[in-house]
Parts: structure tokens; C-alpha cells; sequence
């Protein structure tokens, strides 16, 4: 049952990361170095964003509930937290953001809290789990997360110019993190 869960949210990763390449692909507008992601939930890239939110959440689900078989105890706080992950990244895509940035919207602000929500959440995931698992490299693909959720925060407050960038770092680390702990529970 384990592995079935970690090959399956492998399988979810890999659907979201497939699916935020091709809406990357596709002729937007966007700029990846300057816009976030959730840019792309605006518009008619919007099947494609809620295609990877939605993947991405699955990917949390499966890999919460491979920890809850795989370890004894079972890592609850980290369990907990991707499960918040999860919902955060289900609920985003109705809650659109703002593109002109100076012009908030209680939808935009929302949109903000939930992505706050889940940058936060899947960094202590991936530091927690760090300190529970002795898997070779958990650690450094934990710290990635954090040290790339961290950086977003910062370059979204600062209104770094490069936000999109950034942010795009913390989708690879975040990616990377739940295939290397999806792969290690197969």
C-alpha cells in the first residue's frame, strides 16, 4: 500500500510539473522571470493552473497518507501540514489573484493568505519530515523548500522585480522535494 501511494503521488509530481510546462509554453504574455505563477490562473490558461493545484494537492494527499503507513510513529506534525498544503492548493485557483497589483481585491487578498498559507505550511513539512526520516539528501531537499519559501515571501514583500523567478525556484524545490519523498516510499 505504501509503495501503490508513493508511485502515485510520483505520478501526481510529475502530472504538475508536466502541466506547469505547458502552460509555460503556451503564448501568455507572461514574463516567468517577473510574473508569479498564479498569473496563469487568470485568463484562458486557467484549466492549466487548476490542472496543477490540483495535482500539486493530490501529490500532498498520497504522500500524507504513505508517512501515516510507512513510519512509526507516523511524522503527524508533517502529516498535518501537507494536508493544509493540499487544501490551500485545491482552494487557490477560486480565489484568483490580482494583476494589477496596485488595485487589491478582497478576492486577490485571499488569493495572497491561502498562497502565505501554502508556502508556509509545505516549508515546515519539508523541514519537519527532515528531522523525522534518515533518508541520504531529505535534509537538503527540506532546506531547499524552506530557504525557496523563504525567499518568495521576501521578493513578494519587497516587490523584487525578479519575483517570478523566485518564485519559479520554489516550484522546482518544492517539486524536487515531493518526487525524492515520493520515490523513497515506493
Amino acid at each position: 500500500m505504501v509503495a501503490t501511494l508513493g508511485i502515485l503521488a510520483a505520478v501526481a509530481t510529475l502530472a504538475c510539473l508536466g502541466t506547469l510546462v505547458c502552460v509555460h509554453l503556451r503564448p501568455t504574455g507572461y514574463n516567468p522571470l517577473r510574473d508569479a505563477v498564479s498569473d496563469y490562473g487568470v485568463g484562458p490558461s486557467y484549466p492549466f493552473y487548476r490542472a496543477q493545484t490540483a495535482a500539486m494537492a493530490l501529490a500532498a494527499i498520497l504522500v500524507a497518507g504513505a508517512l501515516a503507513k510507512a513510519l512509526d510513529p507516523a511524522p503527524k506534525r508533517a502529516i498535518v501540514l501537507l494536508l493544509v498544503f493540499a487544501a490551500a492548493r485545491l482552494a487557490i485557483p477560486s480565489f484568483p489573484t490580482d494583476l494589477a497589483r496596485t488595485q487589491r481585491t478582497r478576492t486577490g487578498v485571499i488569493h495572497i493568505l491561502l498562497a502565505g498559507v501554502a508556502f508556509a505550511a509545505i516549508a515546515w513539512a519539508a523541514a519537519t519530515l527532515a528531522e523525522r526520516v534518515d533518508w541520504p539528501g531529505c535534509r537538503g531537499f527540506g532546506w531547499a523548500v524552506v530557504v525557496t519559501a523563504v525567499a518568495t515571501g521576501l521578493a513578494i514583500r519587497t516587490r523584487f522585480p525578479y519575483f517570478g523567478a523566485v518564485e519559479r525556484l520554489f516550484y522546482v524545490a518544492t517539486l524536487a522535494w515531493f518526487l525524492f519523498v515520493s520515490l523513497h516510499l515506493a
